[in-house]
């Protein structure tokens, strides 16, 4: 058998090992929007901690941040690891709250939250046009991400990749909804990480003799890989900047603070996701700096991982492919399946008084319109893997000062609005004309902006001066 037809057998495997935990989970999916949105909050604190993982960690780590690696060496992983410890100490600041909040409100998605919160359902349905917008082309990179390394490593053409890719994300999400995704990612998550240490663990044995071997080769030939400062400091905040917020800002891992059964479940979604995001990145760091030795040179670093995985024998290319593909549609069905949530609770529910019934039709429904968008958006095979995710991320920065209102007295629904919509247009402005005023990136202005529009509005507001 050849390595293409291996590869392709395998991801046929694959897909029905996962099919057949979606059945099983739909085999324990009882009625209702709650128990297919969320749930019914009966997650445990594993597989809480797993789905947690495997949604946040996608394509961008084994395709995007080893090419960032290759790059710019160990600054990638203090923008990776700035990113962990700010989505751990959100999680212990927010998770909490969230939990006790929705249960207590019954909330499905987080712009539900943030409505009930605010007293608001604008403010929900213009959270959810805002999250659909932003997160559509971070979607597309996940599809972006499996079709190169099916165009790199079987050679089906890349549209042909990236259509496989919906099917398999819409049998797994449309089945049994979150319970399925929440099996399925647990799954693919323990895939995820068995398959990066082998792999990370033949690449240092095979290329270098071994770990010792490896840093040494790396501080003789590649020294300047080792410095901190090797990114400029205006990339390095604006890559950072968004990810620092986002637990918070992504609505489709704020939703995984919902779904743990208990307090304790919670916890151990905590850990179990510190543990895993902890060792996951070191791995991913450590083959990004070894591809830097394997394969110099290389102009389109996106292609690393798919030209390092032709170096290495075919089953265990085979064992990371899965890995990767895992990882990204563990994202994607993690994403479409709360962007639907959002779109029939807080538009569709509100709009048209619907039962619980046709609520549910209509978030099956949307559940393939949205992966149908993010296909059709993927079919212009951006290039850089790493900005296009923090692009989309950049702008949902403009939600962080709502959810941090949460906590303040004087929150003010019209500072809300304002800071979301001004914060927004302006992000997507600077990236669309390209002027960052003094070298600084777009989401670091958004945050500046909307923290400052909300803060001020809603003092104005509280101070009765003006009423806007």
């Amino acid at each position: 058998m050849n390595r293409s037809a291996m590869m392709l057998w395998g991801l046929l495997f694959w897909f029905l090992l996962g099919s057949l935990v979606s059945y099983l989970a739909k085999k324990r999916t009882g009625p209702g929007i709650a128990e297919y949105f969320i749930a019914n909050r009966t997650i445990g604190g594993f597989i809480s901690a797993m789905t947690y993982s495997a949604t946040t960690y996608s394509a961008f780590m084994m395709v995007g941040l080893v090419g960032m690696t290759y790059s710019v060496g160990v600054s990638a992983m203090g923008f990776e690891l700035s990113y962990l410890m700010g989505t751990l100490l959100l999680l212990v600041l927010f998770a909490p709250y969230f939990w006790a909040i929705a249960k207590k409100y019954n909330c499905i998605s987080p712009a539900e939250l943030l409505g009930k919160l605010y007293q608001s359902n604008l403010l929900g349905g213009i959270a959810v046009i805002f999250s659909m917008f932003m997160l559509i082309p971070y979607m597309s990179v996940q599809f972006t991400g499996i079709g190169y390394l099916l165009e790199t490593l079987t050679g089906i053409p890349y549209k042909m990749g990236v259509f496989l890719t919906l099917i398999i994300i819409l049998v797994f999400t449309l089945w049994a909804g979150m319970r399925s995704v929440a099996w399925t990612d647990t799954l693919q998550s323990m895939i995820m990480l068995i398959s990066s240490i082998l792999f990370l663990h033949y690449v240092l044995n095979y290329f270098f003799g071994g770990v010792g071997q490896f840093f040494q080769v790396i501080q003789k030939e590649h020294p300047e890989l080792l410095a901190a400062n090797k990114m400029p400091y205006q990339s390095f905040l604006g890559l950072t900047v968004p990810w620092l917020f986002f637990a918070l800002t992504n609505p489709q891992v704020a939703q995984r603070m919902f779904i743990p059964k208990d307090q304790k479940s919670l916890k151990i979604m905590i850990a179990g996701f510190a543990f895993f995001g902890f060792l996951y990145t070191l791995i991913v760091i450590h083959l990004g700096l070894a591809a830097r030795h394997i394969l110099p040179g290389i102009i389109n670093t996106d292609m690393i991982t798919p030209l390092i995985l032709d170096k290495v024998p075919a089953p265990l290319a085979l064992l990371v492919f899965v890995g990767i593909v895992a990882a990204s549609v563990s994202t994607v069905n993690s994403i479409i399946l709360t962007l639907s949530s959002m779109c029939t609770v807080d538009l569709y529910c509100h709009l048209f008084k619907a039962g619980e019934k046709s609520q549910l039709l209509f978030g099956k429904v949307m559940v393939s319109v949205i992966g149908l968008l993010a296909f059709l958006f993927s079919l212009g095979k951006f290039g850089i893997i790493v900005e296009l995710s923090v692009i989309s991320s950049a702008g949902l920065l403009a939600l962080v000062p709502s959810y941090f209102g949460i906590f303040w007295p004087k929150r003010d629904l019209m500072a809300a609005l304002l800071s979301i919509l001004v914060g927004g247009l302006t992000t997507i402005t600077m990236y669309l004309t390209g002027y960052y005023p003094f070298g600084v990136w777009p989401g670091v202005w958004c945050i500046i902006i909307s923290g400052i529009i909300f803060v001020v509005v809603s003092e104005i507001r509280s101070s009765g001066k003006i009423v806007l």
